[in-house]
């Protein structure tokens, strides 16, 4: 997926996709499929994932402050280069 994304820009990767390499980081030595699968199908896409409440997102297994941290760094990210 990191190469897909180098090489063809953000929109060759699915929104479980993008959300698997964000969670990696988060979630080292981890296998994160299904955890990005599990929180796409609940809140329905990426962009709900990251704006999700905190308090929401850590009542999901292996979703731990670290990771909450991490999706607001990105969303603050996002949201200058936007």
């Amino acid at each position: 997926m990191r190469d897909r994304l180098q090489r063809a820009g953000p929109k060759s990767l699915a929104d479980h996709e993008l959300l698997e390499l964000v969670l990696f980081r988060a979630i080292p030595r981890r296998d994160v499929k299904e955890i990005a699968r599990e929180l796409i199908t609940h809140f329905g896409d990426i962009s709900a994932v990251m704006s999700a409440p905190p308090d929401e997102l850590v009542k999901f297994d292996n979703i731990t402050p670290r990771v909450v941290h991490e999706f607001l760094t990105i969303q603050a990210a996002a949201l200058r280069l936007g």
